[in-house]
């Protein structure tokens, strides 16, 4: 009896010095590692093991699963089971809707009216002014872009935070002459925020344009030549003045990565004669009505602003658009957009003068 129970004795002295030793061995093995990105993982006590790949700038991030357990035979834990699962990256707060101008063709009329009804704005952050707020130029400031898309999408984070997502807003109505980067984010940014995208854009008789344009700088004093002058830089392309008025150019490389369908194109004279006409297409294009009304279109009384087009400069001005004009009409005609789109597109007139 006594020779049992000291042989029963030493085997569990033995077991348990064994159990001992291969803890320690399981707890100080070598790191195990794994084949393409992975991260390096260590034998653990735990069951489940998650590890995580190298995040790529735009898509999902890769999450592995290991399960482990102690084969009986060799006392050592090995991999049971294992699989490879994707989880979304946290939603960047892009804006669905950016109203692309053209400058001095309505924007604030438009934008005041939907953010008024619930679109969602930007927020601003520090030294950065109120009416970014409305428009934040991004895709048209080059030290803005270079800071990346999670900059611009910091800017609508609150959006997100606060469940205001069925239509954020970006109303910067110089982005109509940057296609190229606005494609370059949608499409990066993966099907989704691409096909959820809707660009609205006003078009204006392009010298009209340019006048009110010119008044404008006039009034916060940033002429310095007179509109003879202001033609001749237009004419001649100098500091990108002439591509705004090109809209067909613009038009074809949106057109290009979204579908029309995608892209409302308004006429600037119905929403300055009929804005409850030009209200309803917003409202179709964009699904659902917006309380209030489209205010009649602001002109700020100046004083030395120019109310007519002076003959010299029509004379510059009329032969640079009129080609760009009619190319404009036939893209339209052949590539029709949403079906609330003003459909043929009325032809722009220039008026003798201006109120």
């Amino acid at each position: 009896m006594t020779n049992n129970n000291d042989n029963l004795r030493k085997k569990i002295i033995i077991l348990l010095g064994a159990t001992c030793v291969f803890s320690f061995i399981a707890f100080h093995l070598p790191p195990h590692s794994d084949s393409g990105n992975k991260l390096d993982l260590r034998f653990m006590p735990s069951a489940d093991v998650i590890q995580e790949s190298s995040e790529p700038s735009y898509g999902h991030r890769q999450l592995r699963l290991m399960e482990f357990f102690t084969d009986p035979k060799t006392v050592k834990r090995v991999v049971r089971d294992e699989a490879t699962v994707d989880i979304p990256k946290p939603r960047l707060a892009l804006p669905n809707i950016l109203f692309l101008g053209a400058q001095k063709a309505g924007s604030t009329s438009v934008s005041s009216w939907l953010f008024s009804g619930g679109a969602c704005r930007a927020q601003t952050f520090d030294d950065e002014p109120n009416y970014f707020a409305k428009e934040a130029h991004f895709f048209d400031k080059d030290d803005r872009f270079a800071q990346g898309v999670e900059f611009y999408a910091r800017r609508f984070q609150r959006c997100i935070d606060s469940g205001n997502t069925e239509f954020i807003m970006d109303a910067t109505p110089d982005y109509l002459t940057y296609p190229e980067r606005i494609s370059e984010v949608y499409m990066n940014a993966g099907t989704a925020a691409r096909s959820r995208l809707k660009l609205i854009v006003v078009l204006r008789e392009p010298i009209s344009r340019e006048l009110s344009l010119y008044n404008h700088m006039i009034m916060y004093k940033h002429a310095g030549s007179t509109f003879e002058e202001h033609a001749d830089k237009i004419s001649h392309g100098r500091g990108g003045w002439a591509s705004t008025g090109m809209y067909v150019d613009h038009l074809k490389k949106f057109a290009s990565f979204l579908s029309r369908e995608q892209l409302l194109v308004l006429s600037y004279d119905e929403l300055k004669t009929n804005s409850q006409k030009a209200q309803w297409r917003i409202e179709q294009f964009l699904g659902r009505e917006f309380p209030g009304e489209l205010e009649t279109l602001n002109t700020h009384e100046n004083p030395n602003k120019l109310r007519a087009v002076p003959p010299s400069a029509r004379q510059v001005l009329e032969p640079l658009f009129e080609d760009k004009n009619e190319e404009l009409y036939e893209f339209l005609d052949t590539h029709p957009g949403p079906w609330m789109e003003q459909r043929p597109f009325p032809r722009f007139q220039l008026k003798e003068s201006f109120a």
